[in-house]
Order: structure tokens, then C-alpha cells, then sequence
């Protein structure tokens, strides 16, 4: 049996498009018992913009008018043809012809390359697809040990769009992760994937403003570049349109802050957000937060011999392996770096390596992209000059825990004044807080540090 025909669509295909275009767009209108400003206000539109199309004075109507026009009447997919057809004076398609679309036919796939293997993050990986997957907001669990447990992560969704935010230190990580759940959670966001590198903390590049951003993220699903509204709150609203009925999922990776990533926050809630940054985003409400740590000893080995290869290592006493990734702070970052030294010179053994890895750490793990060094200037290029100054000295200082008390009386400060540097440090990821009131620095970060105070 047939399903009934629109007389819509019969009064579409039986006249001339252009001057019917009105007609349809009133009777779609009048269908979903709006008035006019009604239906402006839920498109997001001027009521003058509608008055004008129902009464065929605008003739070339914007495509991001039509797509939010569309998703506002909740028009399927060939009322959407008809309306793109009418509005730009072409002849309504017939019944065995191809429709226009209205609104993006692109689904993205913007995913980088995945992986082959993520070593040691088994329980965060869980964690972060496990509640991204879900349907109820992003994370019911706490974190334990290194990271996070398997049942959730720390915080609540805010009842919208699922957020979690991927922080740590420098090369820990948080990329690899973000795009190997982001793979494993493709197939349940049909609408799509969308991935923007945001140079938070890039070399080169500054950070990615929240326009350009929101602009790539339109043209991506499809909107016409011609199309993409000049004003920020007026993208990031299209934007928002857009996603609204879409299952899609969003990666955000190496944000600077939390106001480079509100805007690029869809509002529908089958939508999710995977965050990651150097930066501790708390005051990202909607996020919660998947803090990652360095890596297990033997995750570490096992990503060691993997970079390496297996043939460079084999035979190699475990106890040497270990060594090696202890050398390097057991960071996924300084450990790829060292392996690379390894697969680079084919007449070095584990054992010169080690022996290597005894002098200056940092210049040994300063094998391009896995330049330890080089990183975590990146970190530190962000930090206020007093804290700055404040990493420079607590780095002079050796490799003891310490306490407010103890950061006061080295920086010359009070200890309140030597609190709230530490905290724009933790936030940066530079010093870790292993109990209330007590910090410490990662091996190659202390190094780090020393070595710019000394400089």
C-alpha cells in the first residue's frame, strides 16, 4: 500500500517551483500550528526573514535559513528537497528523480588514524566509552589509582550533551586516547565524527580561535562557506542547529582553555565531546574530567618494545627493559622517544642506551615529534611570569616532596601567595599534588625545570 501523499507536494510538482514557495513554506507552518513568529523564534530567525519567504519577496533565501527553517517544521527528507528546489526556482522533482538536499548531506568522518595499540589505558578507555557511549550524560564514577576506574569518570554530566575532558601533563598521552575511543565509539554516532586540532599548545601554530574553529565545524556538515555567519554567537547558534537532531560525536583536541571551547559545544543531547588539554578545565561545567598519569611499568616496557620493535630488544634481560622506562619517568611521550633513539641506531644496544639515559635525559629524549623538552616549553610558555619564576626555583630544589611551608620559603613569599602559584601550576599539569597541602615534580619535569633556572 502506498503511503498518502502531501497535497504539499502534489501543488509543488504541478505548477511552476519559484512562485509556490511561499505557499509551501505556509502550509508546512500552518501544519505544525505556528504562527509565524513562533516559527522564527524556534528557527532562530528575524520574523521579517519568514514574513518575506511566505510571501516570495526573498527569492535566494541564505542555505543555513532553509536547513534551520527545515529542522525547526521537522521536514523529512523530501519536504527538505522540495523546500531547497522551490526556494531557488528550479522545477520540484519528480517521483523517480534524485532530490535536492536541503541542509548537509555530508556525514564527516574526521577521525586521525587510529592506534594499532593502547598499552596501559585499558581502564580509561573503558571509563571514557562506556559513558560517552551511553545515553545519560557523561560519567556516574570516581577515579581511582592511575586515572580513573572503569565505571565512569569523575563528575556529572549537566543533563545536556555528554563532556569529558582528557588533562595531563605533556606527552602522557591524552591524543592517543581521545582518538582510539573516539574509533571505538564511531559506529554509535552515525551522524558523524568531527575532529579540530586546536593548537593549544602547538610549536607553530597559535591557538585556534572559537570562530575559525565553529567555521571549519559548518563547513564540515555541509554548510556553504558562503553561508557561515560573520559573528561568533551567530555560528556557534548555526552550529548548534545543526547538531540538534544529529547523533555526532565531537574531538577537541589540545585545547588552550575553557573559553576556546564553549562555543564549539553542541546543545542536543545526542551529541558527546571528547576534551583533551594540558590545562585542568574546571571551570568547564558541563566536563567531566578523565585525568591521565603516567603509565604502569609494564604497560610501559610494553610500548617500549613495540616503538623498538621486537627484534632490537630480543633477548634483553626484563630488568634492563624496566630500567629503561624508569629512566624515562615511565611518560608514554620520553619512552616512544627513547625507542626511536634505540630503532635509529642499529649498533646500539638496551644497555648503551641505559648508559646514555644516565647523563642528560632530556637531550637524549629529544628525537623530533618525541621531544621531551620541547613539550613541556610549550607548557610553560603559557604560565604567568611569577609562576614561571616559581616552576624555575621549585625545580632547583631536588626530587623531595614538599609543602606550601617549604615552596613559600624558596620563592620568598607568603605561604597563602605560594599556594596559589602551586594551583597555577597543578592547573598546567608542571607540579602534582600527591596529598592535601603536598606536591612534588615528575623526574623530567624537575629536570626541566633546573635546567631553565640554570639557564
Amino acid at each position: 500500500m502506498q503511503p498518502a501523499r502531501s497535497p504539499l507536494l502534489d501543488l509543488a510538482r504541478s505548477t511552476d517551483a519559484a512562485p509556490y514557495s511561499g505557499t509551501l513554506l505556509r502550509g508546512w507552518r500552518e501544519r505544525a500550528l505556528l504562527t509565524q513568529e513562533q516559527l522564527a523564534e524556534r528557527a532562530g530567525l528575524n520574523v521579517r526573514t519568514v514574513r518575506r519567504m511566505e510571501n516570495g519577496g526573498l527569492w535566494q533565501p541564505r542555505t543555513s535559513s532553509l536547513l534551520l527553517l527545515a529542522q525547526a517544521l521537522e521536514l523529512d527528507g523530501e519536504e527538505r528537497a522540495l523546500l531547497a528546489a522551490v526556494t531557488r526556482g528550479q522545477p520540484a522533482t519528480g517521483e523517480g528523480d534524485e532530490p535536492a538536499a536541503c541542509g548537509p548531506a555530508i556525514v564527516p568522518r574526521q577521525l586521525p588514524a587510529d592506534v594499532a595499540v593502547l598499552a596501559g589505558r585499558e581502564r580509561e578507555l573503558a571509563a571514557l566509552v562506556n559513558d560517552l557511549g551511553a545515553g545519560t550524560g557523561a560519567g556516574a564514577g570516581t577515579g581511582t589509582g592511575t586515572g580513573t576506574g572503569a565505571g565512569g569518570v569523575a563528575g556529572t554530566g549537566a543533563g545536556g550533551v555528554a563532556v569529558v575532558a582528557v588533562e595531563g601533563m605533556a606527552g602522557v598521552g591524552k591524543t592517543a586516547l581521545a582518538v582510539h575511543a573516539a574509533h571505538r565509539l564511531a559506529p554509535r554516532f552515525p551522524g558523524g565524527q568531527l575532529f579540530v586540532d586546536l593548537h593549544g599548545h602547538a610549536r607553530t601554530t597559535p591557538p585556534v580561535e572559537p570562530g575559525e574553529a565553529l567555521a571549519r565545524l559548518l563547513r564540515a556538515l555541509g554548510v556553504p562557506g558562503a553561508d557561515v555567519p560573520g559573528h561568533l554567537d551567530d555560528r556557534a547558534a548555526l552550529y548548534r542547529s545543526v547538531l540538534a537532531e544529529r547523533r555526532v560525536l565531537v574531538v577537541l583536541d589540545d585545547a588552550a582553555d575553557e573559553h576556546q571551547i564553549h562555543p564549539l559545544l553542541p546543545a542536543g543531547r545526542d551529541c558527546r565531546v571528547i576534551v583533551t588539554s594540558r590545562r585542568r578545565l574546571s571551570c568547564l561545567d558541563e566536563a567531566a574530567s578523565l585525568p591521565l598519569d603516567v603509565l604502569p611499568p609494564a604497560a610501559a616496557v610494553a610500548l617500549f618494545t613495540r616503538m623498538a620493535g621486537p627484534g632490537r630488544v630480543a633477548g634483553v634481560p626484563r630488568e634492563e627493559l624496566s630500567e629503561v622506562v624508569a629512566r624515562c619517568g615511565l611518560l608514554p611521550l620520553a619512552v616512544r622517544g627513547a625507542a626511536a633513539r634505540l630503532r635509529a641506531h642499529a649498533t646500539w644496544s638496551v644497555r648503551h642506551l641505559l648508559e646514555r639515559l644516565a647523563g642528560d635525559r632530556l637531550a637524549e629524549l629529544g628525537a623530533g615529534r618525541h621531544d621531551v623538552a620541547a613539550a613541556l616549553d610549550l607548557s610553560c610558555d603559557r604560565l604567568s611570569p611569577e609562576a614561571r619564576r616559581a616552576y624555575r626555583l621549585l625545580g632547583s630544589r631536588g626530587g623531595a616532596g614538599f609543602g606550601a611551608g617549604t615552596a613559600a620559603a624558596l620563592l620568598g613569599t607568603t605561604p597563602p601567595r605560594a599556594e596559589r602559584l602551586l594551583d597555577q601550576l597543578l592547573e598546567a599539569h608542571l607540579v602534582q599534588e600527591t596529598a592535601p597541602g603536598r606536591y612534588r615534580l615528575h623526574d623530567l619535569v624537575r629536570e626541566h625545570a633546573a635546567a631553565q633556572a640554570a639557564g
